[in-house]
């Protein structure tokens, strides 16, 4: 079975991607699917290394599967999370439940990832984000995170949720 039909390029893959992980990888997907998960990586790692080449962007030239799916993964044991890659930047904002980042806030600065500052918290957003470690701020937050996601595009996915009563 080939998960990516209807993709024509490589950020199309990622955000593909990005949603069948949440969807099939073993620990979130709520049966045995190891073996589809498995099978779906390697179309994925297979096609990343044929539309890297395809983009016209010579900073896609050195996109790697592999490092891609391991940070993707730094984000498994978080709840009830809006994860947003926007641009260079990856912005984390609470789901349907208020107070979810606040309550996984030592997880989220727990979180590193190989070529980006650790978590930063933006009072003004009321987000957290990591962006690129050499990444210089021109301006202080001027722009609302939605104004920020329509420039420079953005890729969105929920983590899974956790059951909540009522009240």
């Amino acid at each position: 079975m080939n998960y990516f039909n209807t993709v024509k390029n490589l950020d199309e893959l990622k955000a593909e991607f990005r949603k069948l992980s949440l969807k099939l990888h073993p620990d979130t997907s709520g049966f045995d699917s190891q073996s589809e998960f498995v099978k779906m990586y390697q179309i994925f790692k297979e096609l990343s290394n044929t539309l890297k080449f395809n983009t016209g962007f010579e900073a896609d030239k050195d996109f790697d599967s592999e490092k891609f799916y391991n940070v993707v993964k730094k984000f498994d044991d978080l709840t009830d999370i809006n994860i947003s890659f926007v641009g260079s930047f990856i912005w984390i904002t609470d789901a349907d439940v208020p107070g979810a980042m606040y309550k996984q806030k030592d997880a989220i600065k727990a979180i590193k990832i190989e070529g980006m500052s650790n978590a930063k918290w933006a009072k003004k957003k009321v987000s957290w984000f990591f962006s690129p470690e050499d990444y210089k701020s021109k301006s202080r937050g001027k722009k609302s995170l939605d104004e920020i996601k329509t420039t420079y595009g953005s890729t969105e996915f929920k983590t899974k949720s956790k059951k909540h009563l009522a009240a």
